[in-house]
């Protein structure tokens, strides 16, 4: 019967394709980065398009791990071009860190996300599984250089600290897109 979205004025955003999360993923990037920066800022805005884009964001990190997983399962996956893509760098992360870093980045507040220290290159593969199991409510962001910068926190399986990680919204979906052609 194919998709019955028309029924009932709802669109099941299981079926987003890749493509269309990446594009959605920027928009709203670029939507949140102007409610931040107006004067005052469009806070009401800012909250919406977020909240939209962690739904992308979650999407994006699911499929193309989920293809990693099925190439590794076929014994496709070593010396793809896929497994290429998912290991040049694209975030940078500290670790380990303690609670009390982690809490800090989100008590410096709204926009002033940053990560404690020097930190380290990490592969587009280690963003992705970080992004898949970050914490969901504790998160922030910095505007530099107009660009959007994501900051998160991640815990180790049994709940205790593990890092804090970031990186550029554009420039994951630019090179998410590269990815992408590969699944």
């Amino acid at each position: 019967m194919g998709h019955i979205s028309f029924l009932t004025g709802k669109l099941n955003k299981s079926h987003q394709s890749i493509d269309e999360a990446l594009y959605e993923l920027e928009n709203t990037s670029v939507i949140f980065r102007e409610a931040w920066q107006r004067v005052p800022p469009d806070l009401t805005r800012a909250a919406r398009v977020s909240a939209n884009a962690m739904e992308h964001l979650d999407h994006i990190a699911n499929e193309i791990l989920r293809a990693r997983d099925t190439r590794m399962a076929k014994g496709t996956y070593t010396s793809s071009q896929l497994e290429v893509e998912l290991n040049i760098k694209r975030g940078l992360m500290i670790s380990p860190v303690t609670a009390a870093q982690q809490q800090a980045m989100i008590d410096a507040g709204p926009g002033q996300g940053k990560l404690p220290g020097q930190p380290n290159q990490i592969t587009l593969e280690r963003l992705l599984n970080i992004i898949k199991h970050r914490h969901h409510q504790s998160a922030n962001f910095r505007i530099q250089s107009g660009r959007h910068i994501f900051v998160i926190n991640i815990d180790k399986p049994n709940k205790t600290p593990d890092s804090i990680a970031e990186f550029d919204v554009i420039n994951f979906c630019e090179h998410c897109v590269n990815a992408a052609k590969h699944l």
